[in-house]
């Protein structure tokens, strides 16, 4: 009865090694796709919270305009608030460009005069800093510089 076990045992089969390993590189495989896939929409995700806030902010710079006839400094725009229109809570603004490391929630703010100015937000998925026109400042669309 022990020998007849037995034999039924040996006539079984597993996976072999080399089975084993093919499914482990397609394991890898798509894995690796799934990383690759994640990180392009977390730099996608990025950027359009910061164009967004870039937009939030134009829009109080315009607000201010409207309001009383001249765009904003700096600290103009940072303390200004009226109905609605007031930059989103957690935004900063600064002179300079913004960077990978506090693009999501600073911005720059150049003002050209009182005819408008530009905001900087940064591009996740390009790398770099963009600007956006604010009046009659001249600003091509996804520029790298605020001239």
């Amino acid at each position: 009865m022990v020998l007849n076990k037995m034999k039924n045992v040996k006539g079984q089969s597993g996976f072999t090694i080399v089975e084993l390993l093919i499914v482990i590189v397609v394991i890898g495989i798509l894995a690796a796709i799934t990383i690759v896939a994640y990180s392009g929409i977390t730099a996608r995700a990025n950027t359009v919270k910061a164009q967004s806030n870039a937009e939030s902010a134009q829009k109080v710079a315009e607000t201010y305009n409207a309001d009383l006839g001249l765009y904003p400094t700096m600290a103009q725009l940072t303390g200004y608030t009226t109905g609605s229109a007031q930059l989103p809570s957690g935004i900063t603004l600064q002179a300079t460009a913004p960077a990978i490391g506090n693009g999501l929630t600073t911005l720059s703010y150049v003002p050209k005069g009182t005819t408008g100015g530009c905001i900087g937000w940064f591009n996740f998925t390009a790398g770099v800093p963009w600007y956006t026109a604010v009046g009659n400042a001249v600003v091509p669309a996804g520029s790298l510089s605020c001239s």
